[in-house]
């Protein structure tokens, strides 16, 4: 797949759009896959911060679509799903977003926006949706912030359970991944299950208005509880 470059300047902020139109073209699930595989194996995920995902927003989100999201989150890059030919008939705003949130379950605060590509209708929208995901994936948290958060968070739900001993968490603090990930020190890591760790991902996404953003928790051991 051939991506074309191209770079541009909005209100004073310097963008560079790799575009590579007619990545959905094909249909059966094996083309689907050798498109993906393509598509990563160029580096056009990896090279982006933030990935636009283009859908017919009269035909709707498909599995394929849903693919190439999953495909994009397992490469921790934000993403925004852009639903253009909305001054089409029959667009149906509700029926498509609906459908969006049957098709991407897995990402449940996905961002979208609603554009005109003919017209140019939403295309202000579409570049405050980029200013505002752009502000989130690189902000920084201090870790007394953080820890406020965290002890508040975890006095909310009981602690996990590894064997017969409480899970211990010490302090939480932020790397210098971009979208932000998050590593959280405790006595027991593999004692954090993956229900308990959407819990405090919902919960950092709300308390710093993170929605719409890949965000990661990683548990590790600490020694000396520090």
């Amino acid at each position: 797949i051939d991506a074309v470059d191209t770079p541009f300047t909005y209100q004073g902020r310097n963008y560079h759009l790799i575009d590579t139109a007619g990545l959905r073209r094909k249909s059966r699930r094996e083309e689907d896959l050798e498109i993906i595989s393509a598509f990563k194996a160029e580096g056009s995920i990896h090279r982006a911060n933030l990935v636009l995902v283009v859908i017919d927003a009269i035909l709707g989100p498909t599995d394929q679509d849903a693919r190439i999201l999953q495909s994009i989150l397992e490469a921790h890059k934000a993403v925004l799903v852009v639903a253009n030919k909305v001054d089409a008939e029959p667009f149906d705003r509700g029926r498509f977003v609906s459908q969006l949130q049957n098709e991407f379950h897995f990402f449940e605060d996905v961002p979208f926006t609603f554009v005109s590509a003919k017209s140019g209708k939403g295309l202000r929208e579409l570049m405050s949706q980029i200013q505002s995901i752009e502000e989130k994936m690189f902000r920084r948290i201090s870790t007394s912030e953080l820890n406020d958060f965290f002890f508040d968070v975890i006095r909310k739900a009981p602690a996990p359970v590894y064997g017969t001993t409480n899970v211990k968490f010490y302090y939480m603090t932020q790397t210098r991944q971009v979208p932000p990930a998050f590593i959280a020190f405790a006595n027991h890591p593999d004692g954090v299950d993956r229900s308990y760790r959407r819990f405090l991902l919902k919960n950092l996404k709300e308390r710093f208005d993170l929605r719409g953003i890949p965000i990661r928790i990683f548990v590790m051991k600490s020694r000396g509880g520090r």
